[in-house]
């Protein structure tokens, strides 16, 4: 069953998605970053090892269990909770990656259900930015969208596609859609 209280937004990296979420956060709703990110953060900080780009599949495994732990967090939050990404795309991104999917994992992620609409960010080479953390051009970028959203409608969730205009605006959307979707 689809939990109303928890709204994804995800789509093409450097979209804008966290910058949003982060908004959402500023005006005082519940938020959950993203774990990829949040992982490699943690990492530099600690001087760690733990990074896609040393061992794909620990990390990849790591920002899995992370995800379920967000999720299973959120629940003790106040609704509405916004999330930079999600579970349905981390499993996707493990399997095309050709990564191991431990099947409780895949089965514990497949029962935790977020709002029946998802947002979506579509690539937008005139926001996409590249620094430390984001290290792909915009056309690498771009080709794990389609990736990332088909996750979304193959778990049975319908697309909200996030306008590219201001961030309040934008904002603004995702409030109201969330608002007539409750």
């Amino acid at each position: 069953m689809d939990d109303k209280r928890f709204h994804v937004i995800t789509g093409a990296s450097g979209a804008g998605k966290s910058t949003l979420v982060k908004a959402l956060g500023d005006r005082g709703y519940c938020v959950v970053p993203e774990m990829a990110l949040a992982v490699v953060q943690e990492q530099e900080r600690r001087g760690g090892h733990l990074y896609p780009w040393t061992d794909l599949q620990a990390f990849m495994q790591e920002v899995l269990a992370r995800n379920l732990q967000a999720y299973d967090s959120a629940r003790a939050m106040r609704a509405p909770v916004f999330f930079d990404r999600g579970l349905p795309e981390c499993i996707a991104h493990m399997r095309l990656l050709g990564l191991e999917v431990q099947a409780g994992l895949a089965a514990q992620a497949a029962r935790r259900r977020y709002a029946s609409t998802v947002f979506v960010a579509e690539p937008w080479p005139e926001i996409y930015v590249r620094d430390r953390w984001r290290r792909a051009s915009f056309e690498r970028a771009a080709r794990s969208f389609e990736p990332t959203v088909a996750a979304y409608v193959e778990n049975g969730y319908s697309l909200r596609t996030l306008p590219k205009l201001s961030v309040e605006e934008r904002l603004e959307f995702v409030l109201q859609t969330a608002r007539a979707d409750g």
